[in-house]
C-alpha cells in the first residue's frame, strides 16, 4: 500500500477525489473542504457542537450548604422525574442528558431552539422550560445557567448509560406535582 501523498509517513488508504491520490485518514479530516469533498464518502458536514463539559457551575459543596440553590435545582429535577413517570419510568439518563443539554442551549449557549426531531426530547423540553418559565421566573438567567451547569455534570457523573441518574433523583427529589410542591417516593425498609 502507498504512502499518503499529502504528509509522506502514514499509508494512504482513501482515493482522494481532489488529488486522485491515496491519502492518509489524518489528512483527509485535516484538508477537507465542503466545496471540493462534497459527494465523496469521507465526507461529513462540520456539526458545531457545545462544549458542555466546560459549563459554568456552582460548587458541589456550595449547592450543599445553600437551601435556595437546591430548591432551585429540586424544581428542575422533580419536573424530569414527573415526565420520566409520565413515560411510564422507561426513560434513560441519555434523554435527561438530552433535555439538559436543549436547556443548556438556551440558557447558556443563547440559542434559539428548534424543536428537536427526537420525540422523547421534544415533549420532554418544554415540559421544564415551561417550569422554569412558571417557577423560577424571579431568577436571574445567570443562576439558572449555573444551576442546569450543575445538574448537567452530576447527572454526567453518575450516568453509566442506564438511568443511574434517574434513579437517584427519583429517589431523594421526589415528582413534581405542583409548583413547589414534590411528591416523595416512599421511604424503603432499613434493613439492619
Amino acid at each position: 500500500m502507498a504512502k499518503c501523498s499529502i504528509c509522506d509517513s502514514r499509508k494512504g488508504k482513501r482515493l482522494c477525489k481532489i488529488s486522485e491520490t491515496a491519502i492518509c485518514s489524518l489528512c483527509c479530516a485535516e484538508t477537507r473542504k465542503k466545496e471540493t469533498c462534497t459527494g465523496c464518502p469521507h465526507y461529513r458536514d462540520p456539526k458545531p457542537q457545545n462544549k458542555y463539559a466546560d459549563l459554568p457551575m456552582f460548587p458541589l459543596q456550595r449547592m450543599a450548604d445553600d437551601i435556595e440553590l437546591q430548591d432551585y435545582a429540586n424544581t428542575i429535577e422533580s419536573t424530569l422525574c414527573a415526565f420520566d413517570q409520565s413515560m411510564g419510568n422507561m426513560l434513560t439518563d441519555k434523554t435527561i442528558l438530552g433535555i439538559l443539554e436543549l436547556l443548556l442551549d438556551k440558557y447558556h449557549f443563547k440559542k434559539n431552539v428548534l424543536m428537536p426531531e427526537d420525540n422523547l426530547l421534544a415533549k420532554g423540553f418544554p415540559l421544564v422550560e415551561s417550569t422554569i418559565n412558571s417557577d423560577l421566573a424571579d431568577v436571574p438567567d445567570e443562576i439558572i445557567e449555573k444551576i442546569l451547569g450543575t445538574i448537567y455534570f452530576v447527572a454526567k457523573r453518575r450516568s453509566k448509560g442506564n438511568r443511574e441518574y434517574l434513579d437517584i433523583i427519583h429517589e431523594y427529589v421526589g415528582i413534581r406535582v405542583a409548583k413547589g410542591m414534590r411528591a416523595m417516593p416512599p421511604l424503603k425498609d432499613l434493613k439492619p
